[in-house]
């Protein structure tokens, strides 16, 4: 097995993990709970959080894909 081909294989199951733990931050994160960091609530934290995870899952699934491709 190529590295090129391992690499990519890593990196879409990095993605799709990225993926499901951004959707899930954005819908189910921060409910029923107090407090949070600064002026932020703890849901705000989730929301930002989650974001980040989609467009980092997106981005290694994005790049998985396309070493896979070239790999072939």
């Amino acid at each position: 097995m190529s590295s090129g081909l391992a690499f990519g294989v890593l990196l879409l199951l990095v993605g799709l993990a990225g993926l499901s733990f951004g959707v899930y931050a954005l819908l189910r994160g921060g409910r029923g709970q107090k407090g949070g960091i600064g002026p932020l609530s703890e849901r705000g934290v989730h929301v930002v959080a989650g974001i980040r995870m989609l467009i980092v899952g997106t981005l290694s699934l994005a790049a998985g894909a396309y070493l896979l491709w070239s790999a072939l």
